[in-house]
């Protein structure tokens, strides 16, 4: 027997073992220690994360990792990894990571995350989470000790409206110990007021991740100022024109009431427009002791000036350019005016004289056919010669 006829049996041995077992063999989960739990895969569907993770999981009530990813379940039903209500002996008190990254979820409710009071990271990367109006309540309410938040690609949206309504889910928690948080990939098109202050709330946030929206601005607000630990936001791959005075500023505050610390904002890859209007960054970018990560690398999106490294451009590469063209302009509406107006008085002064005109070009007409008529005449009349 060949090596491709075996693996073809022991594959079909494996089947029929899962089938007569009734699934018991074909178990998504495995344990890669006594203090983690790893459950990946198609198998790990609705019907697991309802009726068997529960039980897996007093099994291993010291389990410190669980991992449940690439999974078809689509909903987290309240209290799904333990009944901590009814039997306060099962809470997962040593749990400090939970995974659930590139499943297919859309609902979670309001008491999943409760039984897990020590829980220091919890990804729920990749994921299509649809928060509707009506249920905003403290998702993460019962995580005091939260530490990294990763919401990376986690929302979808038809109505680009989930990042008002985020807000209202990060104001409803407890974030008083949270020092990372992700929000990249989310479509996000603007950062509101409203979601600015939720993040001053966590008053031990560290590192903020925006990067790969839509943000074409951001509306960072004075109480940043206040941060002392807060070390770095990504606003990186998003569609900035240029940077608003306000956040210049914000950003200052920040390096400047803690000097020990090395802020640092990441703009790489936007949409830099280098008109007039970027002066004011450009200057930013030579003289702020922020770490703006790779500045020196910035160029120009479009335009005169497109692909020059912002840094390096004159006040005349900015804005001469723009003077010349509207100067050019300004004198190309004042030729067109121009000639409108003498078209128009040509045309009056036509309209006026038309009689005079229309008698004048009758007497010329009445002329040229008289001449004509005298020559032909002479011509006739003329004797006869030799050469003739």
């Amino acid at each position: 027997m060949d090596g491709y006829a075996f693996w073809r049996i022991s594959c079909l041995g494996f089947l029929v073992a899962c089938f007569m077992t009734k699934g018991v063999i074909c178990d998504p989960c495995r344990q890669i220690t006594a203090r983690a739990l790893w459950c990946h895969g198609k198998e790990l569907d609705q019907n697991f994360i309802n009726n068997s993770l529960k039980g897996k999981l007093k099994v291993t009530p010291d389990v410190q990792e669980i991992h449940l990813t690439n999974g078809t379940f689509s909903e987290l039903p309240p209290n799904a990894f333990s009944d901590c209500a009814q039997q306060s002996g099962t809470k997962l008190t040593n749990l400090t990571k939970l995974d659930l990254s590139f499943n297919n979820i859309t609902k979670i409710h309001g008491k999943t995350f409760h039984c897990m009071p020590n829980l220091e990271k919890l990804f729920l990367h990749h994921n299509r989470w649809q928060i509707h109006k009506d249920n905003h309540t403290g998702f993460f309410n019962n995580l005091p000790n939260l530490v990294e938040l990763d919401l990376t690609s986690t929302f979808e949206s038809p109505d680009r409206l989930h990042v008002t309504k985020l807000r209202y889910v990060l104001d409803n928690s407890n974030f008083s110990k949270l020092e990372t948080l992700k929000l990249g990939n989310n479509d996000m098109q603007f950062l509101d007021d409203g979601l600015g202050k939720s993040l001053c709330n966590m008053d031990r946030l560290r590192h903020v991740n925006l990067q790969g929206n839509n943000l074409v601005s951001i509306n960072i607000t004075h109480c940043f100022q206040r941060s002392k630990l807060l070390e770095k936001i990504d606003l990186s791959d998003n569609s900035f024109t240029t940077l608003d005075t306000r956040s210049m500023t914000v950003f200052n505050a920040i390096q400047n009431s803690n000097p020990q610390v090395n802020f640092t904002v990441n703009l790489r890859n936007q949409q830099w427009s280098c008109d007039c209007g970027i002066k004011q960054f450009r200057d930013w970018l030579s003289t702020t002791k922020v770490h703006v990560m790779s500045k020196s690398d910035y160029r120009c999106y479009d335009g005169a000036n497109f692909r020059k490294h912002i840094v390096n451009l004159s006040d005349r590469d900015i804005c001469h350019d723009n003077e010349t063209d509207s100067s050019v302009q300004a004198g190309v509406v004042v030729v067109i005016v121009l000639l409108v107006i003498i078209g128009l008085a040509l045309i009056g002064v036509l309209f006026v004289y038309r009689s005079r005109l229309t008698s004048f070009a009758h007497g010329v007409r009445k002329s040229l056919n008289r001449a004509g008529h005298v020559q032909y005449s002479s011509v006739d009349d003329s004797p006869l010669t030799a050469d003739a």
